[in-house]
């Protein structure tokens, strides 16, 4: 399930980042960054998953906290 989610995500942030490097419209960056959010929410989930008790995963998890963070952030002043 976890893998299925992780390919969905990256094609989504792949195909949201080119469509707003090749338009040069960057109206669907929060798009992009939430759903990378969530990438990386489901990245540091699947390291936890997987019994390493490494700290991949938690960074993985910090970072989409953050980047949850600045999609809030910003969409307030937009």
């Amino acid at each position: 399930m976890l893998k299925v989610l992780r390919i969905i995500l990256s094609m989504s942030v792949v195909t949201l980042g080119s469509y707003s490097l090749i338009t040069r419209t960057f109206d669907l960056l929060p798009y992009s960054l939430l759903s990378l959010g969530f990438l990386s929410l489901v990245v540091g989930l699947n390291e936890l998953k997987k019994d390493k008790k490494t700290f991949w995963g938690y960074i993985n998890i910090g970072a989409s906290a953050f980047v949850f963070f600045v999609v809030i952030y910003t969409s307030q002043f937009s």
